[in-house]
């Protein structure tokens, strides 16, 4: 049997050349892990003595043969005792390997240096030297003992403190570089490859320069590449590797790496995701599970554990369904009826449900036979894992849905508690993608600024912005809905990367940039009936997130959609941005009368838009609301006023429409239009309009209230108006909407809260003149006695006369009416569009400097003002 390679020959391994043919190729996974890696991985790892793996290395070996790999190693971290085993038992084509940590003396920056062919004598040198505390006498140790190595997963930021001084460093120190590792963000080793594709004799040379570091290996810039699945649960393993080309299979390791230190390799196979850094963790935490704490669970604890620990592939001996059912009958016994409570619901949801969600999955349900596991376990299916689970969440959410809302409206507190523990078990399950998620993304910011500063040219999307909007209202009939779908479609004409979130079981618009996610949750909102309170799927809209890696997240709403779209901005670590659509504290004030209640909806909206890049306002009234709210200044961006002014037209008049409404086409038209609710001050158009009607009546002219909308306010309206010549529509859309606006003859709009009124913009565009209120962002889109009249809030009898004045002069009407269109004409989409995109590409711009000039803050929020006016 032919004994695995220790050393290499003392020969000078990075001259070495191959034949002229390239036509067999030899690979090798050149990162793996075995079980004699078993000290934590992380932190949170050591305060239960978890090992970062369990993988014993017979298995590494056999698992890597099986895949395809011409030669195998072992690179546990700081020992090759895993890697001696199997060499003293004499395996074949093997050749033993060492992750080295090593640190920089300056600033204790932690490097992994991946080093092959290493001895035991070596091993022992490195330790009782010290290498591993001084970077500079580590490399020129392994030029001595002309070592193959490469340099692992270079640009992942380890504790806090790398930078683009130590990759510099290490470009000159080392000869080889890991260019692809199986466990890390693929997007490490594109952004290394740019890096390493500036390098060259002359970038070098400034390099030594630079640094005043002579480089240890002859043509450094020359890179041996290097790749490896970085495997930590026999999950990855040959699925990423290194290859040599050349006229024969390589059987001998100590030639395989002279070919590639002299820079002759490539990397290939798959590169790292949080799909798969996520199955690593739980098939980690499964054995760990599986060694300590399986035993000590009951009967019924360990059967359910052993059907779950088979998605790990981890093997356990569970006990019959016999010894079940005696434990559950014992506990009968013993215990009193109601303090079993009929155990937790998500375990029966899990029972009904797990069977038929693996029937939609055939690759996850195959992986389940341990037949299967020498190839793997179900989490090695890592796209097909991580939508199991996606699915599987959705499906117990919901089957857990009815009995959750059955007992809140019967506020049966032990059953409720049973639920919300049920859904915290649901969520906690999730922990490990999205750690991973939050991992895999967190050297985004140090990645941008390495490239920017090494000129390494290109990205994903050649410098196109790519931006991610969360909306909690999109199938709603309000102005806020309107906008975004008018920024929708205008992204999609004009070619920009916009994409629209949101999650609702309600009609929603379709469109190619446009993203509905099914709620885990639905139920209608507390005194909105025809609104719904929806809890948006996390972890299916973080995995979206992470996949479609946006360059700025807007965040439209501060609801459960907008949380999401809040957390995918710190996990992408990129900048967020939202507009103030709504005044809730106002909302909440009138809606509830309740102090307290105010002040903590105050509170939220500072902490919520605290990290905020930049919050536009719909006008300037708002924008110093929002200072005295504690909003920082140069927060504050006011966005053009836009809308689609060719939706709401003139043209669309047609008195036919009252017919099928069911009213006069003789009556004057006074338009409401929006949610019908307390907050937009309805109570006082109900109240003035007896007096409004009456004296049109006194005049010879019949005035009908027609009110477009719905709401928790409109049922107490209708009665308080009953007998008078009111007509509650409900909801309209469309070609229906704009023809009931354009065949009205005025609109009000008694609002104090609204921080624009996208009715008021959409009225005027129609022909109508408009009564708004001198509180509120509507005011700022009227001319005063040219388009309609901006009147005292708290003075009805104003109001009165106003209305009744037009109501009652069809001349006047017309000519605001016509003032009102022409003016509508300068608040066109595509300019407010191109200053909300704007205002997000500075967002990005800001975001990739390190230290923005003092003042930029401010002199940006002015040229913003400007561009508003």
């Amino acid at each position: 049997m032919v004994r695995a390679v220790q050393g290499t020959d003392a020969g000078d391994i990075q001259d070495q050349s191959v034949g002229d043919t390239a036509n067999v190729v030899t690979r090798l996974d050149a990162h793996v892990h075995s079980s004699a890696s078993d000290k934590p991985v992380m932190a949170a790892a050591g305060w239960i003595n978890a090992p970062e793996c369990y993988t014993e290395p017979e298995r590494v070996y056999d698992m890597a043969m099986a895949r395809g790999m011409d030669l195998v190693t072992i690179t546990d971290h700081d020992t090759i005792r895993g890697a001696m085993t199997l060499v003293e038992r004499g395996f074949e084509r093997f050749i033993v390997g060492q992750e080295v940590s090593v640190r920089f003396p300056e600033d204790r920056c932690l490097l992994h240096v991946l080093v092959w062919g290493i001895t035991p004598h070596q091993d022992e040198r490195l330790t009782r030297m010290g290498l591993r505390e001084d970077v500079y006498k580590f490399a020129a140790w392994l030029r001595d003992e002309n070592l193959a190595h490469a340099v692992a997963h270079p640009l992942y930021v380890q504790n806090g403190r790398l930078t683009r001084w130590h990759i510099e460093r290490a470009a000159l120190l080392f000869k080889g570089f890991e260019t692809l590792n199986g466990a890390h963000s693929e997007r490490q080793s594109k952004a290394l490859e740019r890096v390493l594709a500036t390098m060259n004799a002359g970038s070098i040379h400034r390099l030594v320069s630079a640094h005043r570091l002579e480089p240890l290996w002859p043509r450094v810039w020359e890179k041996a590449r290097t790749g490896g699945s970085d495997d930590h649960g026999a999950l990855n393993i040959g699925r990423t590797w290194t290859q040599v080309r050349g006229d024969h299979t390589i059987h001998d390791g100590r030639e395989f790496f002279r070919r590639v230190m002299s820079a002759q390799s490539e990397s290939g196979g798959d590169g790292g995701h949080s799909a798969l850094l996520a199955h690593q963790i739980t098939t980690v935490g499964a054995q760990y599970y599986a060694e300590r704490m399986y035993k000590k669970r009951s009967p019924t604890g360990r059967y359910i554990s052993a059907k779950l620990l088979k998605f790990a592939g981890v093997p356990v001996k569970a006990p019959s369904k016999k010894r079940v059912a005696a434990h559950k009958a014992a506990q009968s016994v013993w215990l009193h009826k109601k303090s079993r409570a009929g155990g937790l619901p998500i375990v029966r949801a899990l029972q009904d449900e797990i069977g038929g969600v693996l029937e939609r999955h055939p690759e996850v349900k195959g992986r389940l036979d341990p037949e299967a596991w020498p190839d793997g376990s179900a989490l090695s299916e890592h796209e097909r894992m991580a939508e199991f689970a996606e699915d599987l969440i959705l499906a117990l959410s919901r089957a857990m849905e009815p009995g959750l809302v059955k007992s809140m409206g019967r506020r049966d507190p032990g059953k409720l508690g049973a639920h919300l523990s049920s859904y915290m078990i649901l969520h906690a399950a999730q922990l490990p993608y999205l750690f991973s998620l939050f991992h895999q993304n967190k050297e985004r910011p140090f990645l941008r600024r390495l490239e920017r500063e090494t000129g390494a040219s290109g990205g994903d999307r050649g410098g196109a912005m790519k931006v991610m909007l969360f909306t909690d209202t999109l199938a709603d009939v309000n102005g806020v809905s309107r906008f975004i779908q008018n920024a929708a479609q205008r992204a999609r004409e004009t070619g920009r990367e916009l994409e629209v979130v949101t999650s609702t079981r309600m009609n929603c618009p379709e469109a190619s940039n446009i993203r509905n996610f099914a709620p885990i949750f639905a139920t209608k909102m507390p005194r909105y009936e025809n609104l719904e309170l929806a809890l948006p799927p996390l972890l299916a809209m973080l995995r979206h997130a992470d996949r479609e890696q946006p360059d700025a997240i807007h965040v439209s709403t501060p609801g459960p959609v907008g949380m999401v779209g809040w957390l995918a901005a710190r996990m992408l670590r990129a900048p967020v941005l939202g507009v103030y659509h709504t005044d809730f504290p106002a909302y909440i004030d009138q809606l509830f009368d309740d102090h307290a209640l105010t002040e903590t909806s105050k509170w939220f909206m500072r902490a919520f838009y605290k990290r905020f890049a930049s919050i536009f306002t719909r006008s300037a009234d708002y924008a110093q609301s929002l200072e005295a709210l504690g909003m920082a200044r140069e927060q504050l961006v006011r966005l053009r006023p836009g809308f689609d002014n060719q939706r709401f037209h003139t043209r669309y008049r047609d008195l036919d429409v009252w017919e099928r409404l069911g009213s006069s086409r003789e009556t004057v038209k006074v338009l409401s239009c929006g949610r019908v609710s307390v907050e937009k001050n309805l109570p006082m158009l109900a109240a003035m309009w007896k007096t409004i009607e009456a004296r049109c009546a006194e005049r010879g002219v019949e005035a009908e209230l027609i009110v477009v909308g719905d709401g928790p306010y409109r049922e107490r309206m209708s009665k308080e108006l009953k007998g008078r010549r009111v007509n509650f529509v409900g909801f309209r859309y469309g070609d229906e909407l704009a023809t009931i606006y354009a065949s009205s003859d005025l609109f009000v709009f008694p609002s104090t809260t609204d921080t624009l009124g996208q009715v008021v913009m959409e009225s005027q565009a129609s022909g109508l003149p408009v009564l708004v209120s001198d509180k509120g962002g509507p005011k700022e889109v009227v001319r005063d006695g040219e388009t309609g009249f901006v009147l005292p809030s708290e003075n009805p009898g104003a109001w009165i006369e106003r209305v009744v004045e037009l109501a009652c002069d069809a001349q006047r009407r017309r000519a605001m009416g016509e003032a009102g269109r022409a003016f509508m004409e300068h608040f066109g989409m595509e300019a407010s569009f191109e200053h909300f995109w704007s205002v997000h590409e500075q967002a990005v711009r800001d975001a990739a400097d390190e230290a923005p000039e003092a003042g930029a803050g401010s002199s940006r929020l002015a040229a913003h003002e400007a561009a508003a006016v």
